[in-house]
């Protein structure tokens, strides 16, 4: 009976923990978006945070971060094409931080440029992963601890785990063609993560295949003057019968041409969850920050959950030869 429970609760966790992360404002997360956003950004480097609380307001919340960095190898004038390289850590923790993933990801990427003025490019970029897992099972409270209406955690729960750790390594692929024009840019991306096809658990009888996960992304910015610009974004998400489909845009504009002061107001659909994803930003010199808060229909226990992002972003802006990306 305890290995049954055991068997159940493992399921329970590594069900959970299979869908990949997923941040509402995924730009600031580009790593672990799309592999072939390597090096997509003007400038020589960037630098992303990314911070999400899911369900903040319903026990213990959902907590996911994700750090990167990207540098370009070549220097502007090279013609054909620029190498670039990135890196990227995510933590997760969950069930009262009893379950824990921490991931690194690390890759380059290649874009060649089909013309002189570098307004047409298309990059490739191969990525490899390596993912650790824990579970704390004294993290946990059970039916045996609770006593006299509390729970008790120096009560035994009766339970084993196999092992308390999983550690594995996986591979993940991008593409990306990118199209710059005078007044408007276009992006259209593809990427497959977990081609590895690695199998994960804490229970040596029970094995759980990591889903190959399905990455389309689409972008698009109109740039009307110096002062305004309006970015319209969206990707679909497919990770074995899990599905996201997200659409959005954001105004971004300058108060005068001399600033260097730019704010951003956006808003995100997504559409399998009927929720909305509100989007207020600024960008000040080479620094981004950005805040949103999930409208959703969906409700626990008559309790709307609320759920939360931070993000900053830091870009160097001098590399002139790759200008015109799209950035959301």
């Amino acid at each position: 009976m305890k290995k049954l429970i055991f068997v159940l609760l493992s399921f329970l966790c590594l069900h959970t923990s299979a869908q990949d992360p997923k941040f509402s404002q995924y730009f600031a997360s580009p790593l672990t978006l799309n592999p072939a956003l390597i090096g997509y950004f003007d400038g020589y480097y960037r630098l992303a945070l990314n911070t999400r609380r899911q369900w903040a307001n319903v026990g213990d919340p959902y907590s996911t971060t994700s750090i990167s960095g990207e540098y370009k190898l070549n220097d502007e004038y090279y013609y054909d094409g620029i190498f670039s390289i990135g890196a990227n850590l995510l933590f997760e923790e969950s069930f009262n931080k009893a379950l824990k993933a921490n991931v690194v990801n690390v890759g380059f990427s290649y874009y060649r440029f089909f013309d002189a003025d570098h307004k047409v490019k298309f990059g490739l970029a191969p990525q490899i992963s390596y993912i650790s897992k824990s579970l704390d099972l004294n993290a946990l409270t059970f039916a045996s601890q609770y006593v006299d209406g509390i729970f008790d955690p120096s009560r035994p729960s009766y339970l084993e785990s196999d092992r308390n750790g999983i550690n594995y390594l996986d591979a993940n692929i991008g593409a990306n063609l990118a199209l710059a024009f005078e007044n408007f840019n276009l992006s259209a991306g593809y990427s497959l993560f977990h081609l590895a096809s690695p199998q994960e658990s804490f229970e040596d009888h029970y094995l759980s295949k990591v889903p190959l996960r399905q990455t389309t992304t689409l972008s698009f910015q109109y740039l009307s003057n110096d002062l305004i610009d309006v970015n319209i974004s969206g990707h679909y998400m497919k990770q074995r019968k899990n599905e996201d489909a997200i659409l959005g845009a954001v105004l971004g504009f300058k108060p005068t041409y001399d600033s260097n002061l730019k704010l951003n107001f956006g808003l995100w659909h997504k559409f399998n969850e009927n929720s909305f994803f509100p989007y207020l930003g600024f960008d000040i010199s080479n620094y981004s920050f950005g805040i949103n808060h999930t409208l959703s229909s969906n409700k626990i226990n008559k309790i709307q959950p609320k759920t939360f992002e931070l993000s900053f972003i830091m870009r160097d802006k001098r590399y002139t030869k790759f200008k015109n990306t799209c950035k959301f």
